[in-house]
């Protein structure tokens, strides 16, 4: 996109299909913010309007979650037995990042879909859509670590020193999370098959990630494999953090971790930069 003045000194704007830079996108996107916050304000009351139970929603979904994972790994897996600390803090540490990213990749990957109709007749930088669906389940994501909280209190259960660097996990989940949902939300409008196979690898996503056990349980030759998986990392970061140090620091997860989630974000910036001019075409 390109700015130019017309005869009389007033900007116009021409928008051509040369893919933009990262830092003139990113400044277009800062400059369209107020379409974000609308967007998240819109959908936020949408989706908790005419519920009985409003924002408790927030905190239900995860903790009957919770409950059924602290069920069927904890008392007929037995897994509780073998973990130092309270095991439904420890599964609240699986259940909150997993519930936070099972509902924002399909809802960035349906983001460009379900606004096909306002992408088709004005412009702003179609990121907004991914990026603001992302950022509302980010608030529900926040909102949910109460639980943790009334949890630590329940159990008289304080956190070590390792809790300073909790952000910086909770920074490269939301990252993930954004880049696979622009990542998606393109290539949904591309091949609409996607849309039938995401909810079923997150089906199967749901069981190769520590969401009710430790990387404990996996024997010693499959996990380097296992770690592939970038919640792996991500998850028992997350446990490190807030249940003081149990297990140990899980370095090589959280390294392969981040490596994925750096190819991850790296491949879905560059595609979205090179595709997002033509998104029209391909709606």
């Amino acid at each position: 996109m390109k700015e130019s003045a017309t005869p009389i000194g007033e900007p116009t704007i021409l928008i051509d299909a040369s893919p933009p830079t990262l830092a003139a996108y990113c400044r277009e996107v800062f400059e369209f913010r107020e379409v974000a916050w609308m967007l998240i304000r819109r959908d936020l009351i949408v989706r908790f309007r005419q519920t009985y139970f409003g924002l408790a929603w927030l905190l239900f979904k995860p903790l009957m979650l919770m409950a059924v994972m602290s069920f069927a790994f904890g008392f007929l897996a037995g897994f509780q037995k073998v973990h130092s600390a309270p095991y439904p803090l420890l599964i609240f540490c699986g259940v909150i990042p997993w519930y936070f990213f099972s509902n924002s990749v399909p809802d960035g990957m349906n983001s460009l879909l379900g606004h096909i109709h306002i992408i088709q007749k004005t412009y702003f930088p179609r990121a907004i859509f991914p990026l603001a669906a992302v950022a509302i389940d980010a608030i529900e994501f926040l909102v949910a670590w109460i639980l943790f909280a009334l949890g630590c209190i329940w159990f008289a259960y304080l956190p070590g020193w390792q809790i300073v660097f909790l952000p910086l996990f909770f920074l490269q989940l939301l990252a993930l999370c954004a880049a696979l949902g622009l990542l998606l939300a393109v290539v949904n409008l591309q091949f609409r098959d996607v849309g039938n196979l995401v909810p079923f690898l997150l089906t199967v996503g749901f069981f190769i990630s520590p969401v009710g056990y430790t990387t404990e349980r996996i024997p010693t030759e499959w996990q380097l494999l296992y770690a592939l998986n970038p919640l792996v990392g991500i998850v028992e970061g997350l446990r490190w953090c807030l249940l003081n140090g149990m297990g140990g620091f899980p370095l090589m997860p959280v390294i392969l971790s981040l490596s994925m989630t750096i190819v991850i974000g790296v491949t879905a910036i560059r595609h979205f930069l090179i595709t997002e001019p033509k998104l029209v075409d391909l709606a």
